[in-house]
């Protein structure tokens, strides 16, 4: 099996939550996405199977099936082994589904880019050193299919507010 839709890992949803019932201590090191973690995105060739269920130390970056090697798709230079940096990050709210959106600018790869077959990305905070997982999963995202690009501008580009996803929603 390999990619097929787009998810948030279900620990990087329960772990906050944990933290609350478990008097301020989660069981993997992980306490919040805040504005100051800096939020990572690598792509991925379409030789792995994400799984929005896996255990936490299976989610990270450099971790499991997102072992950095030879399914990451990376440039030389503009899109390098473990991605790239998040912009500016923000949290909406879509009154019209009532989800917590998670969005970010669009992410574009600096200068001339070449990437063959980026079927997906892996969302991932950079910030977290320590716990059950360093460089925590929050999200996967699959493109559709494959997506290349030679000598040119490789973007992601987010969904806003009222559409069906930002870089992440949670529907509550």
């Amino acid at each position: 099996m390999t990619w097929t839709a787009s998810a948030i890992f279900q620990q990087a949803m329960l772990n906050p939550i944990t933290r609350a019932v478990n008097n301020g201590t989660t069981p993997t090191g992980f306490t919040a996405l805040t504005v100051t973690d800096v939020i990572n995105v690598a792509l991925w060739n379409n030789s792995i199977t994400p799984d929005k269920t896996a255990a936490v130390a299976s989610t990270g970056y450099n971790t499991g099936q997102w072992a950095s090697g030879a399914n990451e798709v990376t440039d030389a230079t503009n899109w390098v082994a473990g991605g790239r940096a998040l912009g500016t990050r923000t949290w909406s709210i879509d009154t019209g589904s009532s989800s917590a959106v998670f969005n970010a600018p669009n992410l574009a790869g600096g200068g001339n880019v070449t990437l063959t077959n980026a079927y997906g990305c892996l969302v991932y905070d950079n910030t977290i050193t320590a716990g059950t997982v360093a460089k925590q999963g929050i999200c996967y995202n699959y493109f559709g299919g494959p997506q290349s690009v030679t000598a040119g501008t490789f973007t992601i580009i987010w969904a806003t507010v009222g559409a069906t996803t930002g870089v992440f929603n949670i529907t509550v």
